[in-house]
């Protein structure tokens, strides 16, 4: 699988057999050039503007398939199960809720966590299972801030973390926090960390490596 870091929450992923996934198409207002590649599976987090593009919405091909709900959704071969948690601390009465995916495919399990805003709760880790790469945001303000990311890493283990939605590049969300208090704190933990200096990440299941790692990415849009 080739997993492309578009910006914020922008993911581009395609499959060994060639099918593709967009997750969270952000607008035009912050600052990072838009999303433009056309996707088989588009994966809407929730509708605030710098998740979700009407106008690349509106210009999908009809073959297309769009997936902003929750529940389990099958595509091309490829699960996505979509799983609900709270957009702030307050049981979502600030911000509301966001669907964060599941995504099975090519033998590995992918978890994009959206903007989650709090812990969840026990149930919530009792339906993941196994997670063999997870995009976590991690500059706070409007999501879980760095120690709430490392927290939440924690719980669910994963052999692969990407963090996501924090500032960098021509982001306008100038609320948010960089890289560095979450990738210190990672350190401190004894999380190896990677530094790709690109924006593009291939994986395989037999490239998974026993000591969950860190692997910071840059956007291809900043």
């Amino acid at each position: 699988m080739l997993i492309e870091w578009i910006g914020h929450s922008c993911f581009y992923m395609t499959t060994e057999a060639g099918k593709t996934i967009l997750i969270d198409p952000y607008d035009d207002t912050i600052g990072l050039k838009v999303p433009e590649k056309q996707a088989d599976i588009v994966l809407v987090t929730h509708d605030h503007f710098d998740h979700r593009n009407q106008a690349y919405l509106d210009g999908m091909p009809s073959g297309s398939v769009l997936i902003e709900q929750e529940g389990v959704h099958e595509v091309d071969g490829i699960k996505i199960t979509g799983l609900p948690v709270w957009h702030d601390e307050q049981q979502g009465t600030q911000r509301g809720r966001v669907i964060t995916y599941l995504i099975e495919a090519d033998g590995m399990r992918l978890l994009h966590m959206g903007d989650v805003g709090t812990m969840p709760e026990a149930s919530y880790f009792e339906q993941l299972g196994k997670i063999d790469i997870l995009m976590i945001p991690v500059g706070g303000y409007y999501t879980v801030d760095a120690k709430g990311a490392l927290n939440i890493m924690d719980t669910i283990h994963p052999n692969i973390t990407i963090p996501m939605h924090y500032l960098t590049g021509s982001l306008t969300l100038t609320e948010l926090a960089g890289s560095h208090d979450f990738l210190a704190r990672a350190a401190s933990r004894e999380y190896d960390v990677s530094r790709l200096g690109g924006g593009q990440f291939e994986i395989t299941k037999d490239n998974l490596k026993k000591r969950n790692r860190i692997v910071v990415m840059e956007c291809t849009h900043c």
